[in-house]
């Protein structure tokens, strides 16, 4: 079974917007061992969507089509896959009172612009959006697979992932299985050769992704080597791992935070904001003081990394300071972390979040 991923959409091929769909649809597959092969973009006509299906058709077993499912005169994407399987739109009622559900919640009327969202071929599985008007679709035709789901990010990436995915993990792929470490503060350059040579008599395959100031590595391998790979690879990491595979470190911390439900003030004189930027989101927002105001109980006070706000050229090390207090407890903390790039700003984001992790669980 081989993937291929079509994304619709003037915006597309005009540059107007980022196809980040594609790369966290391809991502999870990747990770799922489920075989992908080309990905596609293409405008709002309908000839050219027929066309790259038709493309597509030749060389995979399962397309999935992201966009042109709204309300819109250049929303032809079911009307592309009707032409292109010689199979009828009907109107399925699910997807029509999925519609008046939406509008009325909206206080919005129906216009004929809905009902183009209810038409699917008739033997379509309809796939449920929460976050939007338009459903998406699975449908099985002659030993092909389509799934069709909308382009907003918000709307196609949660839909791929509880309706979609599920579907395609019982389909028959590769037994391999995928082994991943999330890797921090090296260099790709200053690792992979150690890794690659560790490996050098193990068959499978290695990969590395950046994703400042991780790197996320992964090894796909059958099942009987699994052991065998983590045996090598993980004495290796281990001094370079901060968090789980899944998470950042700044993922952790906010998790922590909001679990305890603790209020807590850091002043924050290293980041410039960016640890801020980390951690301020909805779940936490009212538990953290960054201004220093109404310092609370739970106390941080974060200084360092003169060197890159001093503008000194890249080499060596830079420092950051951590002190603390909680009620008759405090403290203080220092570290030195690489200075090699501008990018050390998120690396000390990062690595705050770190600390600031197992600093709260021993004072909380």
């Amino acid at each position: 079974m081989t993937v291929g991923i079509l994304a619709t959409g003037d915006e597309l091929v005009h540059g107007d917007t980022l196809n980040t769909n594609g790369r966290d649809i391809a991502h999870t597959l990747s990770s799922e061992a489920l075989p992908l092969g080309f990905h596609v973009s293409c405008s709002d006509k309908e000839d050219d969507i027929i066309n790259c299906l038709d493309f597509l058709t030749q060389k995979h077993d399962i397309i999935i089509i992201t966009g042109g499912l709204g309300p819109t005169t250049d929303d032809l994407t079911r009307f592309a896959l009707s032409r292109f399987t010689g199979q009828a739109l009907v109107e399925h009622p699910l997807a029509l009172e999925h519609i008046k559900q939406r509008l009325s919640n909206a206080k919005l009327v129906l216009n004929q612009g809905n009902i183009q969202q209810c038409l699917f071929p008739k033997q379509a599985q309809l796939l449920p959006n929460p976050f939007g008007s338009a459903l998406g679709c699975f449908y099985p035709w002659n030993d092909k697979k389509f799934f069709l789901l909308p382009g907003p990010p918000r709307e196609c990436l949660p839909m791929f992932h509880h309706y979609v995915l599920p579907i395609l993990q019982q389909t028959a792929h590769s037994q391999k299985q995928i082994l991943k470490w999330r890797i921090f503060g090296l260099a790709e350059s200053e690792i992979a050769q150690k890794l690659e040579d560790a490996l050098q008599d193990v068959d499978c395959q290695t990969g590395y992704r950046w994703e400042s100031p991780y790197i996320e590595f992964k090894v796909r391998c059958i099942p009987t080597l699994v052991d065998k790979v983590k045996a090598i690879v993980d004495p290796l990491l281990q001094p370079h791992i901060i968090s789980g595979v899944d998470k950042k470190a700044s993922e952790n911390l906010r998790e922590l935070i909001s679990r305890i439900g603790v209020p807590i003030t850091i002043i924050d004189e290293a980041t410039g904001g960016l640890l801020q930027l980390l951690l301020s989101k909805p779940d936490v927002y009212s538990l953290l003081d960054f201004s220093g105001l109404h310092p609370h109980k739970l106390f941080f006070h974060i200084r360092g990394l003169k060197e890159y706000w001093q503008q000194q050229p890249t080499g060596g090390t830079t420092q950051i300071m951590i002190k603390y207090r909680n009620h008759d407890q405090d403290g203080g903390e220092t570290h030195n972390l690489p200075y090699r790039t501008a990018a050390v700003i998120e690396h000390a984001a990062e690595w705050l979040c770190f600390r600031l992790f197992h600093l709260i669980n021993q004072l909380h």
